[in-house]
């Protein structure tokens, strides 16, 4: 994956899950190159559910906590 903001290549350790859809996965980008931090919606190929830790749920609530952007961003409508 690639920051949205800058182009850097991210980390596997940057991309954290923050839930998990039938069809997609939505998940927190933390970019150590530029800082920015956003969410993606990455469209899953499988229909295989991914478990997430109790970690993953924390840090989805801390980054919701913090997020001050208009809520659309965070929604992909169809």
């Amino acid at each position: 994956m690639e920051c949205p903001a800058c182009g850097a290549r991210l980390a596997s350790c940057a991309v954290r899950g923050i839930t998990a859809e039938p069809e997609a996965l939505v998940v927190k980008l933390a970019c150590s190159v530029c800082g920015e931090s956003s969410v993606a919606i990455v469209e899953r190929e499988d229909q295989k559910s991914l478990a997430f830790t109790k970690d993953d749920v924390l840090d989805a609530h801390d980054f919701l906590q913090r997020w001050n952007g208009p809520i659309g961003e965070l929604i992909k409508t169809a």
